[in-house]
């Protein structure tokens, strides 16, 4: 085997173990032990053998069960943040097993590395989608990864040249998400910490005075979850923006804030809404009461 194949082999195997280690597991051995794919490079052959795939079936059911369930499945990827790297860190190996030992400890670096980044921003999109829990959008994303690991897995191991592009393109993309997937972890635990907060009253402080902490959710010109500080009376955002702090004037915020469990979502007059996290809600409801009172 050549090795611009077996690059696209290692890669591939590597971002499909970061979507769902089992699901790639399982494809490959299938694929092995029917005879739908030959020359597979190193001991991947081992992924035929019945118990292997056996555990993977079982496996892979458990996790097609959990990515069904909005609020299980961010426990879920959460202890997959574990295996998931580490089981792409041993198909590289096994993949590279004809190889010296310099090439091998390389794979399995770049595998790992591939696959903690792959479900990173899957886990990081997986949680933003969470904002709206509900079962029907979180069944047909995990059924889209599902299928995207099987094509990409295909198309990595019969088309390699045509392959490696597409997998370098996947790459790229999770390169540019990064600073989102900060954002989303910046906002999950802002959210956790506000609804632990709120429950024993405790007082938050101030950056800005007059101001609440929001997150910006769908506000022109400002990256989606970016962190600020919003003044309900005057519709002052601040935010920092490359370590530059900047000022936005939009209307003042409407009444009537919609409740989540560990989000409620603001609007200002000129139709912009932002995240605010639980901490605040009394001291946005008595604003808006006092602009707009009964």
């Amino acid at each position: 085997m050549g090795n611009w194949a077996l690059l696209s082999d290692v890669l591939g195997l590597a971002i499909g173990a970061g979507l769902n280690l089992y699901a790639a597991v399982l494809v490959t051995g299938l694929g092995i032990r029917f005879g739908w794919l030959h020359n597979l490079p190193g001991e991947l052959n081992l992924l035929a053998n019945p118990i292997v795939l056996g555990t993977a079936a079982v496996m892979y059911l458990a996790e097609f069960i959990a990515d069904k369930v909005p609020f299980f499945t961010p426990i879920w990827d959460g202890i997959h943040t574990f295996i998931r790297p580490i089981g792409a860190a041993l198909l590289a190996l096994s993949a590279t097993a004809d190889m010296v030992p310099l090439v091998k400890v390389v794979a399995m670096l770049v595998a790992g590395t591939l696959a903690l980044g792959t479900h990173s921003s899957k886990m990081g999109l997986r949680l933003l989608a969470h904002a709206t829990p509900e079962p029907v959008t979180h069944s047909a994303i995990s059924v889209a990864e599902d299928f995207g690991v099987v094509a990409l897995l295909l198309l990595a191991y019969q088309y390699p040249w045509v392959a490696l592009p597409v997998l370098a393109a996947i790459i790229t993309a999770i390169a540019m998400f990064i600073p989102l997937l900060l954002r989303i972890i910046r906002f999950l635990i802002a959210g956790l910490m506000g609804r632990l907060s709120s429950w024993f009253a405790v007082t938050p402080a101030m950056e800005v005075p007059g101001a609440v902490r929001v997150f910006a959710r769908a506000v022109k010109g400002v990256p989606r979850l970016a962190s600020g500080w919003l003044r309900p009376d005057t519709g002052e955002f601040y935010f920092y923006s490359w370590g530059r702090r900047k000022k936005m004037h939009l209307g003042a915020l409407e009444p009537g804030v919609e409740w989540g469990f560990v989000y409620n979502v603001a609007r200002t007059a000129n139709g912009d809404t932002f995240y605010l996290t639980k901490e605040w809600f009394d001291r946005v409801e008595r604003l808006a009461t006092s602009r707009h009172p009964a």
